[in-house]
Formats: C-alpha cells, sequence, structure tokens
C-alpha cells in the first residue's frame, strides 16, 4: 500500500491544545492514526498535561468517529516527567471537558486500578507514555496487553531515549523482536507496535515500509511535527518572559531593594537621613 497523505488533511490540522510536552512532534501522526485506524476504544497511559491525548481527541472529534477516549493519570508527575504543580489536571479539565466530554473520560487514577474498568480484547489503540524505566514500562505492556484487539496498536513513547534510566529503547528492542513495527527517531522517538493478529490495511504501509520509504515517512511527519514544535518552544518563551517581568515588577517596589540601592548608591549616612526625613515628616 502506498500512503498518501492527501487522504488525511487531519494530519494537517494545529493542536488546539499545546502545553508544555515533549511530544507536540508527534501530534500530525496521532491525528493520523486516529483518521486511519478508527478505534472503537483509545486508552493513553499517561497523559501528563494532555497534550498528546487532546490531540487524539481532536481528531476524534473533527473526522468524527465513534471512538471512545480514555485518559488515564494520578497527576502528580514522577522523576522523570518531573512533579506536577497544583491544578494541572483542573486546567486541563476546563479545555477537554466542554470539547470532548461526550466521548472521552480523564480517570485520576493508576494504571493498574484502571484495568479492570476494560473489558478483554476492547483496546484498538494504547498509548503507554508512564514511568519510563524497563521495568515500568514493560509491567504496562504486559499487564494491558490482554485488553488489546485483534487490530490492536500500541505506541511507545521515548524509544530514542538512553540517558538516565530510561529503559523504554531496551523493552522495545526486545518487542521489536516479536511484532510488526515502525519507529520514529525525532521527539524522542515513538514506537509503533501492532500487536493484534489483524494488521489495519490503512497501516500496512509502515510495516511494510523499505528504508527509503522508511526514511520518507519519518521525513514527512518530522517537519508536520517541526513547526507545532517551533509553536511550542515560543509559547514556553512568552510565558517565561512574563513570568520574569511579574519577577522584576515585585522585586523593583520591594522595601529591601530600595535600601539595598541607597545603600549601594549613597552610603549608610544616606539611609538615615531619608529615615530622619520621613520621621520628621510624621510628626
Amino acid at each position: 500500500m502506498i500512503f498518501n497523505p492527501l487522504e488525511y488533511p487531519i494530519c494537517l490540522e494545529f493542536p488546539l491544545w499545546l502545553e508544555e510536552t515533549a511530544w507536540a512532534e508527534h501530534i500530525p501522526f496521532a491525528m493520523f492514526l486516529a483518521a486511519a485506524l478508527h478505534p472503537r476504544v483509545l486508552v493513553e497511559l499517561g497523559a501528563y498535561r494532555g497534550v498528546s491525548y487532546c490531540a487524539f481527541c481532536q481528531a476524534v472529534k473533527s473526522l468524527p468517529t465513534e471512538t471512545k477516549c480514555y485518559a488515564i493519570d494520578t497527576w502528580q508527575g514522577d522523576a522523570h516527567a518531573g512533579l506536577l504543580e497544583e491544578g494541572v489536571l483542573m486546567k486541563l479539565q476546563a479545555h477537554h471537558d466542554p470539547l470532548y466530554g461526550g466521548f472521552s473520560r480523564l480517570v485520576q487514577s493508576t494504571f493498574d486500578e484502571a484495568l479492570n474498568h476494560f473489558a478483554e480484547n476492547s483496546i484498538d489503540l494504547l498509548h503507554i507514555d508512564g514511568f519510563h524505566t524497563y521495568e515500568a514500562v514493560k509491567h504496562d505492556f504486559q499487564t494491558w496487553l490482554p485488553k488489546m484487539s485483534e487490530r490492536g496498536i500500541v505506541l511507545f513513547h521515548d524509544t530514542n531515549v538512553r540517558e538516565r534510566d530510561f529503559g523504554v529503547w531496551k523493552f522495545w528492542t526486545e518487542l521489536k523482536e516479536k511484532y510488526p513495527h515502525f519507529e520514529f527517531l525525532h521527539g524522542h522517538g515513538l514506537g509503533v507496535l501492532a500487536v493484534g493478529a489483524e494488521i489495519p490495511n490503512e497501516l500496512k504501509f509502515l510495516y511494510e515500509a523499505d528504508e527509503a520509504e522508511t526514511k520518507l515517512i519519518r521525513s514527512f511527519f518530522y517537519q508536520l511535527g517541526s513547526r507545532i514544535n517551533a509553536v511550542q518552544k515560543l509559547h514556553d518563551q512568552q510565558n517565561q518572559i512574563k513570568s520574569l517581568q511579574t519577577y522584576e515588577r515585585v522585586v523593583q517596589n520591594s522595601r529591601m531593594l530600595r535600601i539595598y540601592l541607597i545603600l549601594k548608591e549613597e552610603g549608610f549616612g544616606s539611609l538615615v537621613k531619608e529615615g530622619a526625613n520621613k520621621f520628621g515628616e510624621n510628626k
């Protein structure tokens, strides 16, 4: 099968929700995947600030499909993603619920606790993006594998990260020996694993691609994702500038800074003199 991106214009759509994330460059592929697979049930393990999950939801709503979506997270963060500040889930809900509440749920739970809410062979698309040690990602895959359908696809983020104790790459190496697979190298790496007995026709081009075709597919989705990543970085810089400007105003208006400047520029005597003047004015 030849991949024709013109058949999937959804992958050109810009995300409505763009927060701090390492996933921005994969948003076009996420939207393509929702369109190509038309999953009946989509589950994301580790939603963090909701960028990847809301991209899936945006595609589901735009297409539209009959997909039921579930994001599962404690919204506390971890040693790899960092601890989340208070209010992240509430902020995400404010965006998510009005747009996607009819077919999507944000489930505040551990991954293991959520397992019993899904029937076996029911999930068509599973995105694993939780704690990234080898043991953790292997556990998540093995415990959720029975829930995957005969056309199931599993995504693994950070397959191309080998720093600290990230172990997704190691487990991904093992999985590639057993299942049809495709891997994007940009955006910290994204593994696309076909775990069902039936690979959907719309996705066969990924798993049948030769070396030249693989380069073209990777380049296409990288080019689309890089523009989103550039906008996200610009937003981050603008937010940082706003924070610094706020801090600057606070410091400039502080009494301690005024005392410091007087001492630095005019000496201790000027500070005493200013205090005496103010004391005289108050009498």
